[in-house]
């Protein structure tokens, strides 16, 4: 049965492109020793200011921009490794950018998913900044054998937008996240985590910033909702190996989907 390697890599992004790449190539370079195929960073690794303001739209940037350009050339150094990172991406129509998670290969993106809920909750007001994504098909992308999805941070409070990803045959649902410290939050990150892998019988893996601006614990669920590996609050990689079987076992055991009544809209 094929198995992926995999680093999640516990990250405090700073607030320039050319830090954050400076700060993840050795990053990248650790998780291919340890013989990783893909490696997942946070949400807004491209660049990072704590408070919402008008720097986020001005940082920015296209999909060929530096950012992207910089995890290409990583991933060809490090013998195609895929990474997987949020940024905020500028569009043409709006002058405000999306908050898209890409994965990035030797050749460029593979697949982007763009978050489709904004964090307006618990006092935040991210839709102020940032335009919501579009509700098209969802992007999946290959590796090892494996197909795997993205979603990030507040879309985890959201069951249909994994099921997005279930639907469009997912084995792993990438979340990059910048899950904001409160109260109960590491419980309720911890507990959606498990329960969107429950529910989409899948491996999820999800980077998180570090304590102060994210709680940390970064984890790696087996899709019987099981911790395979988890971070704690400061910076940290975590290390794991996905094997297919738990995904073939679960399914076989729970054919939930050939028992589902209910399919996903947009409103």
């Amino acid at each position: 049965m094929s198995s992926l390697s995999v680093t999640i890599a516990q990250y405090a992004p700073a607030s320039t492109v050319a830090e954050n790449l400076a700060a993840m190539g050795p990053l990248v370079a650790q998780a291919q020793l340890a013989g990783s195929q893909l490696v997942v960073f946070p949400e807004y690794s491209h660049a990072f200011n704590p408070e919402f303001g008008p720097e986020w739209a001005s940082s920015a940037e296209r999909e060929d921009g530096d950012f992207v350009t910089g995890l290409r050339a990583l991933s060809r150094e490090h013998a195609g490794i895929i990474i997987v990172a949020g940024m905020l991406r500028s569009v043409a129509d709006s002058p405000k950018p999306v908050n898209t998670q890409v994965a990035v290969g030797p050749e460029g993106i593979l697949a982007r998913a763009d978050k489709i809920h904004l964090y307006d909750a618990f006092g935040a007001s991210e839709s102020q900044w940032i335009s919501p994504g579009s509700l098209g098909s969802a992007e999946v992308f290959a590796c090892e054998g494996f197909s795997l999805g993205m979603m990030a941070c507040y879309d985890l409070r959201f069951p249909e937008v994994s099921r997005r990803l279930g639907d469009a045959g997912v084995d792993v649902i990438i979340t990059p996240a910048q899950w904001v410290p409160g109260d109960n939050k590491v419980h309720q990150w911890d507990t959606l985590l498990a329960a969107r892998a429950i529910e989409s019988q899948a491996f999820v893996l999800a980077a998180d910033h570090p304590m102060p601006h994210g709680v940390g614990h970064s984890h790696a669920i087996a899709p019987a909702g099981v911790s395979i590996g988890r971070a704690g609050s400061g910076p940290e990689r975590v290390h794991v190996t996905l094997e297919r079987e738990l995904v073939t076992a679960a399914r076989a055991a729970n054919p939930m989907a050939s028992a589902r009544r209910l399919g996903v809209t947009p409103l």
